[in-house]
């Protein structure tokens, strides 16, 4: 009986683990808006085309978040939506920060990403009734 209603606590329908994904999305676009607006930031692995792996599993991130995040899904397919412009933006931005540069491939990897986590997060919010 205690046990049951501990983990009833624990669903990703409980205000926790709703709360916890609004955090976390917010703490994730401080981190990818400070990552993106580094000068000359230097990758953990340097292989041609990983880059654009990174860009695309950090958007893949920031879509599918707000689809545990918010209870109403027009909330969440807004926020989720929302970052192909801020991938775009920060790209242009890019554009004057010394060392790094604007990249049309790297909108391309973050606009993917965010198709992928928002149909993720669509699919999540079916199955777990969110």
């Amino acid at each position: 009986m205690y046990f049951s209603a501990f983990m009833d606590r624990f669903t990703l329908q409980s205000r926790f683990w709703i709360q916890a994904c609004k955090i976390a999305w917010i703490v994730s676009l401080a981190l990818i808006v400070y990552l993106c607006l580094t000068p000359d930031l230097k990758q953990p692995m340097d292989a041609p085309g990983l880059d654009k792996v990174y860009h695309g599993l950090a958007y893949v991130w920031l879509a599918l978040l707000p689809q545990l995040a918010f209870s109403r899904n027009k909330t969440a397919v807004i926020c989720s939506l929302a970052m192909i412009g801020l991938g775009v933006l920060l790209e242009l931005v890019q554009g004057f920060i010394p060392g790094r540069f604007f990249s049309g491939a790297d909108i391309t990897a973050n606009t993917l990403g965010v198709g992928l986590g928002f149909w993720l997060g669509m699919r999540l919010r079916t199955t777990l009734a969110v």
